[in-house]
């Protein structure tokens, strides 16, 4: 029984270690492309809504690139009819505003991820963003709404 008892133990050391390794390795490609981007963060919070909405919809395809879907439907291999669908979506006004403001809230999370952008925020402007990126579940779901009714997604 002491035998079972020490390998399950090793066996949970090991999974957490590699559980937390994972995780770094993660959180260190995030925090990269965070800063990468920092420079675009900076200005982006400089920006009008006008703007911002602009800059969100310019940078549609690298903000939504983990959306599986999207990835999917505007890929040159996707199907015709995927791509038709996605260009039906796309027309849509009331799909590219709920677009617009996921990707708002996805900018918002970034903004958030970065200490040296926050840190020189206004209180009003921090939570705005935060905010914003707190709003994310709710805007996916507007998105998947949208999704759902062009046939994107089940």
């Amino acid at each position: 029984m002491k035998k079972f008892l020490l390998i399950g133990g090793i066996l949970g050391l090991m999974v957490l270690i590699v559980l937390g390794v994972t995780m770094c390795g993660v959180m260190k490609v995030a925090n990269d492309w965070v800063k990468e981007k920092e420079p675009e963060l900076r200005q982006y919070v400089q920006m009008t809504e006008v703007e911002q909405n602009e800059y969100v919809e310019k940078h549609m395809d690298e903000l939504f690139r983990r959306v599986d879907e999207y990835a999917k439907g505007h890929s040159e291999n996707a199907p015709k009819d995927q791509r038709e669908k996605w260009a039906e979506f796309e027309k849509d006004p009331e799909a590219k505003a709920a677009s617009i403001q996921l990707g708002r809230s996805i900018v918002a999370a970034l903004i958030m991820a970065s200490d040296s952008i926050t840190a020189e925020l206004s209180a009003d402007d921090k939570a705005k963003y935060e905010n914003e990126a707190n709003d994310t579940e709710q805007r996916t779901d507007a998105y998947t709404k949208f999704m759902k009714k062009y046939k994107l997604t089940d």
